[in-house]
């Protein structure tokens, strides 16, 4: 009894030991343009390990990136803005087939007709804080995808903002905005919770929101802040005199502040 006692002692020493061990391997990697570990986002994920951070810094990153592996990709504004990942018209910008991503805060824009910005085909990803701008067809796609949180995000002039399959269930879209998408801004065919998004097309009188595609609602929606208009300026009257001996010469100018 002791020496049993003891041996499963020693493996639940071993088991901690293990996990502080993969603890404190968690590596932070950083991507630039102009500097840091690697100059590309797919290289640095290609380099990674599952758990690392990847910090990206401001800057413009022509490529598409696939994330195969549980990591945390976050844009951090050095100064100069929110790094930009375009798919310069060709496939999805990014695509999410791990578990457990987190991406935040970049701006994610030109994937090609019938692609998306965002494109999730995994479960239980955060996505938060990104403008999801001008990509030719979805701003964020989810394909038999479950679990994710989308939170504070701009989906913006896309031709549909975020579309959700029939096989996508039980995710959270949290405030974010879904502004000026040519079709539709949300389509949801599965079963999943929209609450507090502000939607370009909602009109004020309605109390929920009817998400197009499937049964779903925003209880709790909210429009646009209305763009505050600017009065023209008062028009300013110079008059000028210049008077040489013989004759004399007066014009009025008349300038408009913008």
């Amino acid at each position: 009894m002791t020496g049993r006692y003891y041996r499963m002692r020693w493996e639940l020493i071993l088991a901690l030991m293990l996990i502080s061990v993969s603890v404190t391997q968690a590596a932070t990697i950083t991507v630039g343009t102009d500097g840091g570990d690697y100059s590309s986002i797919q290289k640095a994920v290609d380099a990674a390990d599952p758990g690392d951070t990847i910090n990206v810094v401001s800057g413009k990153y022509y490529e598409k990136v696939v994330v195969d592996k549980r990591l945390t990709l976050q844009g951090v504004d050095i100064g100069e803005g929110l790094p930009t990942l375009s798919a310069v018209g060709i496939g999805s910008t990014i695509t999410l087939a791990a578990d457990e991503t987190r991406l935040e805060r970049f701006i994610i824009k030109n994937a090609s007709a019938g692609e998306a910005g965002v494109y999730v085909k995994s479960n239980k990803n955060t996505i938060k804080g990104n403008y999801v701008i001008s990509n030719k067809w979805y701003g964020m796609h989810f394909e038999g995808s479950s679990n994710n949180t989308v939170l504070g995000n701009t989906v913006r002039s896309n031709r549909y903002g975020i579309w959700l399959d029939a096989e996508s269930n039980d995710n959270e879209i949290l405030r974010n905005e879904l502004l000026d998408n040519e079709n539709y801004n949300a389509t949801d065919a599965g079963v999943n919770r929209w609450n507090e998004n502000v939607y370009g097309d909602f009109d004020e009188r309605d109390s929920i929101y009817k998400i197009p595609g499937g049964s779903n609602i925003d209880e709790d929606p909210r429009a646009p802040e209305p763009t505050p208009i600017v009065p023209p300026a008062e028009p300013i009257t110079i008059t000028i005199k210049i008077t040489i001996p013989v004759p004399v010469i007066e014009m009025t100018l008349i300038a408009c502040g913008l």
